[in-house]
């Protein structure tokens, strides 16, 4: 396999300002692509947060806005990441759809929504949403709001398999047994919370699989929550080989696909 040279991006974006977002991040993907990157990984919810109303803000995949990416792909010969708000088939996703010199060529949909089960089990929705105030949380609540996925999967991405999952999709083991069951190349851990390397969890995981992880997270104010970020490449005896700023500032860091592959 030809050396690979991936890109993460860490960007501050606007809740509901989807075009200043889609404005913003092409520029930034441009800049990863015109400094050599073959794959461009962006943040959970990128094209417009957390919003009060989904359907208004998000966007099909025949849009204007996912077609950016998919013609700047096309130029450069690479693949871009992009979170997405998604509406398809009349409902609400959180989504990464990956755009490619051909087009659209693949999409994994959020299956494990935020608040989701415990580890052992327990459901704590009742609770969360007993003291829930929207504007307050930040309209952070996906269940009853948006659609589920399927479940975790694996996409052929161009020359590299890749393992997809989404935030809170982390905190439950079936999302990652897919990836022992189907051993991807790399694995996309897209976020958009307050900080991806502090817990650890990243790390656990690349080590366990035994598979390099790509983990993206979105920096500064989304609504009143300020996020950190700590974007981060990770090779697959779990060490750290980028790491993007803690401090909540945008950022673009970079690794090759060898650097990756330590065991």
């Amino acid at each position: 396999m030809a050396e690979i040279k991936l890109a993460a991006i860490q960007l501050d974006t606007i809740a509901c300002e989807v075009n200043h977002n889609v404005h913003k991040a092409l520029n930034w993907a441009k800049q990863a692509c015109d400094r050599g990157a073959g794959y461009v990984f962006f943040h959970e919810g990128l094209t417009a947060d957390y919003s009060p109303d989904p359907m208004r803000d998000g966007r099909a995949l025949d849009s204007a806005e996912v077609f950016g990416f998919s013609y700047l792909a096309k130029e450069y010969n690479s693949f871009i990441a992009l979170g997405l708000d998604e509406v398809f088939e009349g409902r609400p996703y959180i989504s990464t759809v990956f755009l490619g010199p051909d087009g659209i060529c693949g999409v994994y949909r959020k299956s494990y929504l935020w608040p989701n089960r415990s580890q052992h089990g327990k459901d704590d929705f009742d609770e969360f949403l007993s003291t829930y105030i929207p504007h307050q949380q930040g309209y952070r609540l996906e269940r009853g709001v948006f659609a589920p996925g399927d479940g975790t999967k694996v996409l052929q991405i161009g020359a590299l398999r890749i393992g997809c999952l989404i935030c809170a999709d982390g905190s439950q083991p079936q999302a990652w047994a897919t990836f022992e069951r189907d051993k991807p190349d790399l694995i996309f851990w897209q976020n958009n919370r307050g900080n991806v390397v502090r817990d650890k969890e990243p790390q656990k995981w690349a080590k366990a699989l035994v598979t390099p992880m790509v983990v993206t997270n979105r920096c500064g104010f989304s609504y009143h929550y300020f996020q950190e970020g700590g974007s981060c490449f990770l090779a697959n005896d779990g060490s750290l080989v980028a790491k993007a700023n803690e401090d909540g500032k945008e950022e673009m860091i970079f690794a090759s696909f060898s650097q990756l592959q330590k065991l």
